[in-house]
């Protein structure tokens, strides 16, 4: 049976060095997604990490895609967010903020309790990230319990 992890990171430093050591400690990259507030921000985190560049999903095709990022920022405005990783099918473009519950729904949708969800929405609103590791039964559960908690400044959702 698949499980899910999602760590709350608040800065890129984080969320590269975190990656990075689940990657030397086993972790297959396919196994990990990370979903930040804008494109820029995820794709050095992914330049930093070997991870895939983020994906477009269908709430964010346009061409002029990071002057629209700006904008809405700017104009209060729902924004994409950016997925970097195998959640990006399922995530990428979901609207965040100003009221949508795109993004919030998305997440329940993959498992994610309500309140879980409404507070991992929050966090990338602050510009922190979410990293997801995805696992089975034969995933070093423990192992990487016991390399979070190294981390005191992140937070981890159960789903």
């Amino acid at each position: 049976m698949a499980k899910l992890l999602v760590m709350s990171l608040p800065t890129r430093q984080d969320a590269v060095t975190i990656i990075q050591d689940l990657l030397e400690n086993g972790v297959k990259r396919e196994a990990l997604s990370v979903l930040a507030k804008t494109e820029k921000a995820l794709g050095k985190v992914c330049l930093e990490t070997g991870l895939p560049k983020p994906l477009r999903g269908d709430g964010n095709h346009a061409l002029f895609h990071p002057l629209i990022e700006i904008s809405s920022i700017l104009e209060r405005k729902a924004v994409n967010v950016a997925v970097a990783g195998a959640a990006g099918r399922l995530l990428g473009g979901a609207e965040m903020g100003c009221g949508s519950d795109d993004l919030v729904t998305s997440l329940e949708g993959i498992g994610i309790p309500l309140e879980d969800a409404r507070d991992m929405e929050q966090v990338l609103l602050k510009d922190n990230y979410l990293l997801f590791m995805e696992g089975d039964e034969t995933t070093p559960w423990d192992e990487m319990g016991r390399l979070l908690e190294e981390y005191k400044q992140i937070t981890i959702y159960r789903a």
